[in-house]
């Protein structure tokens, strides 16, 4: 009896932890995005060539890594914790497969995004730097079809959410219709990155909007999703 009585309070302060994570990592993933637009950042257009590419980050560089640091980096960390809270949570409702399917390509998308932060880094401190505008075009139309993929693989991670939230109770149902929202306009702005298409990537300001809700939503609403007594 007294080490039950011991043991019981560790425990109760785990899972009151392992239910404030999610929450924490899906408000923190809405406030790491929005900052990163407020840095002052330059922004060229996804099609921009080199010398524009040099033009808008050169003097500029302390602004643009602190976007790829939060936007790529913390963000990315955040949305990791909150598609494996998820997971979890749509495995213990009985939706394990679009769980896990989930957790998957929202990792993939956070790898995406550590990617984009060390290329991003170079070219500001490597081609823009040294007023390489053949390398800092290379470097930037790889960065913006990376990011295009990326946003691909976060479609994927939006339709299996979204599943979870229409299968079991792990997720709120009304998670479903925005995430498959979600999922179409990051399809189209995808599509803008990969190709370079200035038109289509300008959906990105839909998409990223809503992205953000998604994100912020499922991490707060995880903290509601049934646990039961002694599951982890």
């Amino acid at each position: 009896m007294a080490s039950q009585a011991t043991t019981r309070p560790p425990a109760r302060t785990q899972r009151r932890t392992a239910r404030s994570l999610p929450v924490v990592a899906g408000i923190g993933y809405s406030v790491a995005w929005i900052i990163s637009l407020l840095v002052g950042a330059p922004n060229p257009s996804v099609a921009a060539r080199g010398s524009q590419v040099v033009a808008a980050f050169a003097g500029h560089g302390g602004p643009a890594v602190a976007m790829f640091v939060l936007a790529e980096g913390v963000a990315a960390a955040a949305l990791a914790v909150v598609v494996i809270a998820a997971a979890r949570a749509a495995r213990r409702c009985g939706a394990r497969r679009a769980g896990l399917t989930g957790a998957g390509f929202g990792i993939a998308a956070a790898v995406a995004s550590w990617v984009e932060l060390a290329l991003g880094a170079w070219l500001v401190y490597g081609p823009v730097a040294g007023r390489r505008t053949a390398s800092a075009e290379t470097a930037y139309q790889v960065l913006m079809r990376l990011d295009g993929a990326k946003m691909f693989l976060l479609a994927a991670m939006a339709v299996a959410l979204s599943a979870v939230a229409l299968t079991s109770p792990a997720l709120p149902r009304w998670l479903a219709p925005l995430g498959f929202l979600l999922a179409a306009s990051l399809a189209v702005s995808g599509l803008g990155f990969v190709l370079l298409a200035p038109g289509l990537a300008s959906a990105v300001y839909v998409s990223g909007t809503l992205l953000l809700v998604f994100v912020t939503g499922t991490g707060v609403t995880l903290r509601m999703a049934p646990h039961p007594p002694g599951s982890t």
